[in-house]
């Protein structure tokens, strides 16, 4: 679940992130990719071990498309699942 931020406060870049929700599973952590472009290319990944993740920074006014994986790691092998379905979401200001 993807979601954008829409607080009103006074700090300017309080409505550039977004936050991503996953349901708990059984691995090491979690990635989410973000992008402004549909097949991500120039992509950004971020890995997170909880359940939600707020991505930061972002430019305001713009469509971002999303998509989350986890993966488990098993000693020094790294296995990932396949990508989320994408999503997008839209910045505010």
């Amino acid at each position: 679940m993807v979601q954008s931020s829409r607080k009103n406060n006074s700090k300017s870049n309080s409505s550039k992130r977004f936050k991503v929700s996953v349901k708990k599973q059984s691995v090491t952590g979690y990635q989410v990719q973000y992008s402004l472009k549909s097949n991500f290319k120039g992509s950004k990944t971020k890995s997170f071990k909880r359940t939600s993740y707020t991505v930061k920074g972002l430019k305001g006014k713009k469509k971002y498309y999303v998509r989350v994986r986890s993966y488990k790691k098993y000693g020094s092998k790294t296995l990932y699942s396949a990508w989320s379905g994408k999503k997008s979401v839209k910045t505010k200001k």
